[in-house]
């Protein structure tokens, strides 16, 4: 299965400083890198203006997905707080996985939004 794993900053986070230079960004970068060559995480990055970033990782349980949050140094040492989300993927050239949603899929989908009544 594969989580996003959203990092925001924390109570430890310093105001003004760009994400790649906080406290235990080293040792987060290089945690994060292990997962990748472990062969779990799959992206990696944190978001423009350093407002955060995300990991997200293929394991198999949101266990194994909060563990590999909560033992990350950079949330270990409150820098970032973490969200674990199940991403039940629809889409995705690394898997070669093509829904081709089209108008067919519209046409489909609000015959059963009139049916439900949600919709006109």
């Amino acid at each position: 299965m594969r989580y996003l794993i959203l990092l925001t900053p924390s109570t430890n986070w310093v105001d003004g400083v760009v994400l790649h230079n906080q406290p235990h960004m080293p040792e987060h970068a290089v945690y994060v890198q292990e997962g990748y060559n472990k062969g779990f995480v799959v992206l990696a990055g944190p978001f423009a203006q350093s407002t955060g970033g995300a990991v997200v990782i293929d394991v198999e349980t949101e266990e194994e997905a909060i563990h590999f949050a909560e033992n990350d140094p950079a949330v270990k040492n409150d820098i970032f707080r973490y969200e674990v989300k199940q991403w039940d993927f629809k889409m995705s050239k690394y898997e070669n996985i093509n829904p081709k949603f089209d108008q067919g899929y519209i046409d489909y989908k609000h015959k059963i939004q009139k049916e439900l009544g949600i919709i006109q």
